[in-house]
């Protein structure tokens, strides 16, 4: 098991190197073992294309063998597949219905859906697509977007009205999406239908990317606003385990963010 976590620590060790590399002095004051085991250590990766090594300062730096595994891991991936099982827990603790959408050519789309076990439930189905400024999902997504690719999503949406609580104003929108990305969820208070109310929150990958969000929906008679919030913080948790597991570290978000407003 030591082995194997020199291993580890001598990837992850790399990975923050970059393209400068290290060398096994430094690798091993890294792992904090004798410069002869991280030497041997190298050696052995090397040979499985774990690492490359510059001939010229000889430096090691991670191998395409890593890239070769991690395509491979990409290719496996299957969003609705991957986050079934959260979809099925939010469906068991909460009893109401669960969605899974995705941002497509500016609009969302659900991709899939576990229905409510209540009598009363959605009319929602898979495949049906949407302006993202009037749902949950949609708004989940676009609050945590690069500002740039947000703001460019949101110029060529028409804002329609669909009730009386549709945001329709672009600076509204702009501060409530602001609201959103700072409390990590999203809410639509009878936005997109009269009686429905819902909440979402986005999943991110480990290049920081957003590649969908899930939401809880049910009719107001179920979903007081207190409720909403609640859910709202159970659906953050819930969405940030799934990040996770893709590979989304929040800290690197967070320093992101921090460089942002320096």
């Amino acid at each position: 098991m030591r082995s194997v976590t020199h291993v580890l620590k001598t990837l992850d060790y790399l990975e923050r190197c970059g393209s400068s590399g290290a060398g096994v002095t430094e690798v091993a004051k890294a792992l904090g073992v004798h410069k002869s085991t991280a030497s041997r250590l190298l050696a052995t990766l090397r040979t499985r294309g774990y690492v490359t090594r510059d001939e010229l300062t000889g430096k090691y730096s991670l191998g395409i063998r890593l890239v070769e595994l991690a395509k491979a891991k990409l290719e496996q991936f299957d969003l609705r597949t991957y986050a079934r099982r959260y979809l099925e827990e939010l469906s068991k603790l909460t009893q109401e219905t669960i969605h899974l959408a995705i941002m497509e050519q500016d609009r969302l789309v659900y991709i899939d859906k576990i229905d409510s076990t209540h009598l009363l439930i959605m009319r929602s189905k898979i495949g049906y697509r949407i302006s993202p400024h009037c749902t949950a999902l949609g708004k989940a997504i676009l609050a945590v977007l690069p500002e740039e690719k947000r703001n460019a999503v949101l110029e060529g949406l028409e804002l329609h009205r669909f009730t009386a609580n549709t945001i329709t104003d672009p600076i509204e929108l702009q501060k409530h999406l602001d609201l959103v990305a700072a409390q990590g969820f999203a809410c639509d208070d009878e936005e997109h239908e009269e009686g429905i109310r819902c909440v979402a929150a986005p999943i991110r990958d480990h290049s920081q990317a957003v590649l969908g969000a899930i939401s809880i929906s049910a009719p107001t008679t179920r979903m007081s606003r207190q409720r909403m919030k609640e859910l709202g913080l159970v659906l953050k948790n819930v969405c940030g385990r799934l990040s996770r597991s893709l590979g989304y570290k929040e800290e690197q978000e967070t320093d992101r963010a921090a460089g942002l407003h320096s």
